[in-house]
């Protein structure tokens, strides 16, 4: 079991390191929309963004399920929030996350959890399940972005678990 909740501590050690570079990545998209001055582009960076938006609210509604004290978020599912309250989102995201993957312990990975989804149906899921879906969920979305990014002819980040997990041969 202890292996197992290292390779979670892992994996959302990754999860925050992408964060840092999605963030990195929108912020070249903006100021490359800027510099190009073309108003065209402006739409697949605004979809990244509530793409990125949705990703955090995600992130907050399977906390709350997990039993953390945090309320859902206001602006449900799909919010269409700003760049700015988008990355100032996902930073209190990691932070609300970094705490409940460090108390992580055998018991809390195995328990089950019951709660109400987002459709109005309840479900029993196990910890492991939900830890395993969030990282997946934001897997995907965060290649949508990258795609997003490319679009305004910016480059987009490398996300991809293997980037994270790599050390080069001397």
């Amino acid at each position: 079991m202890n292996d197992l909740i290292e390779h979670f501590r892992r994996l959302y050690e990754y999860e925050f390191r992408c964060t840092a570079l999605v963030h990195e990545g929108l912020m070249r998209s903006r100021e490359n929309i800027e510099r190009v001055g073309v108003a065209a582009l402006a739409a697949p960076f605004e979809r990244a963004v509530q793409v990125w938006s949705h990703m955090q609210a995600a992130r907050r509604i399977w906390l709350v399920r997990l039993g953390r004290e945090l309320d859902p978020p206001a602006d449900g599912l799909f919010p269409a929030w700003s760049i700015d309250k988008a990355l100032a989102q996902a930073e209190e995201m990691d932070i609300a996350w970094h705490g409940y993957i460090a108390a992580l312990d055998a018991h809390e990975l195995s328990r089950v959890t019951r709660y109400t989804s987002t459709e109005g149906k309840g479900y029993d899921t196990e910890v492991r399940d939900i830890l395993t879906h969030v990282v997946n969920h934001s897997s995907y979305h965060r290649g949508q972005i990258a795609s997003l990014i490319a679009a305004t002819g910016a480059k987009p980040p490398i996300t991809d678990f293997v980037f994270f997990c790599r050390r080069p041969v001397a």
